[in-house]
């Protein structure tokens, strides 16, 4: 990982830049981020209407 994605607190994860969904909401979009904030890791998925929306990452699994 390069110092800019430390900077902003950015995490690894198998899924990023895959299609996920958010199994508390249903949502599906492309995994876009997981930043860690407030000890707890977020991720980011830009769903289908191209916005942006944050879900725990223990909610996330890879869409079918």
């Amino acid at each position: 990982m390069d110092a800019h994605a430390m900077t902003f607190n950015h995490v690894d994860h198998p899924l990023l830049k895959e299609r996920v969904v958010d199994t508390h909401s249903l949502r599906e979009g492309v995994l876009e981020a997981v930043l860690v904030e407030d000890g707890k890791r977020v991720a980011y998925i830009r769903g289908d209407d191209h916005l942006e929306f944050d879900a725990p990452i223990e909610a996330v699994r890879a869409a079918q």
